[in-house]
């Protein structure tokens, strides 16, 4: 959660059920889990495309933390996708411009849109493309992604928080305040599709709001040395470090368990098991996407079932 507008927002009892996700293809396998935790509303949305029928060689994973209601990280989930593969920059080959492009446009459309324009809400995006053995990730939030290679975690995205340097000068100059870290005292991100309030400076470009949709965009070359990546929302990892999501996730494909299953324990294991009176982390709503590389030497033989061409798998 990234505002801080509270009424009784906890269930007496978290509720556990999963909605998840399993794909596959000749290159890698794919799993995700969502689960609403003890949070009266379930704000999260995830999207994902193994294979793209216009473009096989394209793969997309998206996770979209709402908060202020779930309408925009479910706008996001269903349309993020269409805007970003047909993007004249994208479609000219310049894929990391039109992502950015992307992001921009979408949230843009949304603000002058007569119903999501009234809307308090807003969402985070963590968004991976995989093109050509290269991966793009765009980011805008506090969602995360990390790929793990090499034995090492390799950081795809930075959290963008108000009190980051950059962050906060912009927040200021654009006429807001930081309290509590958090824009004006309530909102807990510098980056977020919708949250129009704080993106109506008229002296300032769109760029230049106290809160912005702009992307920062990460690209990197995959190797053979690459074994998974990982996006996740912040009720992930506000309870487990990189470095222990990389360990939780990696002990158990060793164990030929499948990334869906991992990902539902990995719910499991973040969820907080008391009252949430008496302990906040682990309460949020929680989701994760794990892909798994199955070019790695050491994962060749993590195939829960026999590799295939997949069709359009977009949530």
């Amino acid at each position: 959660m990234s505002s801080l507008k509270f009424t009784k927002i906890f269930f007496d009892e978290p509720i556990t059920e999963k909605e998840t996700y399993f794909g596959i293809t000749n290159d890698y396998i794919v799993g995700a889990g969502s689960m609403q935790g003890w949070r009266k509303s379930m704000e999260d949305a995830f999207a994902i495309a193994v294979t793209m029928p216009t473009d096989p060689q394209t793969s997309f994973l998206g996770v979209f933390d709402g908060h202020g209601g779930h309408v925009i990280a479910d706008f996001l989930s269903k349309n993020i996708f269409n805007y970003i593969i047909t993007d004249p920059a994208y479609l000219n080959g310049n894929v990391k411009t039109g992502i950015e492009n992307a992001f921009m446009r979408l949230d843009s459309y949304l603000m002058k849109d007569i119903l999501f324009g009234k809307t308090e809400a807003g969402s985070t995006a963590v968004v991976v493309v995989i093109k050509d053995d290269t991966i793009y990730c765009a980011n805008v939030g506090d969602s995360r992604a990390i790929a793990f290679a090499n034995n090492e975690v390799v950081p795809l995205s930075t959290d963008h928080k108000p009190m980051l340097p950059i962050e906060r000068q912009r927040i200021l100059e654009a006429g807001c305040f930081i309290n509590f870290d958090r824009v004006n005292g309530d909102l807990a991100l510098s980056r977020a599709f919708g949250d129009f309030s704080y993106k109506k400076n008229k002296n300032k470009s769109v760029s230049e709001q106290a809160v912005i949709s702009q992307p920062e965009v990460v690209k990197k070359t995959i190797t053979q040395e690459w074994e998974f990546v990982v996006l996740a929302c912040d009720g992930v990892w506000d309870v487990m470090t990189n470095e222990q999501v990389c360990r939780f996730i990696r002990m158990r494909i060793e164990r030929n368990i499948k990334p869906d299953l991992i990902c539902e324990q990995l719910l499991d294991e973040c969820l907080c098991k008391e009252n949430p009176s008496a302990r906040y982390i682990g309460t949020d709503n929680m989701t994760v996407i794990i892909l798994v590389f199955l070019k790695n030497t050491r994962l060749r033989r993590y195939q829960g079932i026999e590799p295939r061409a997949s069709s359009l798998n977009l949530i």
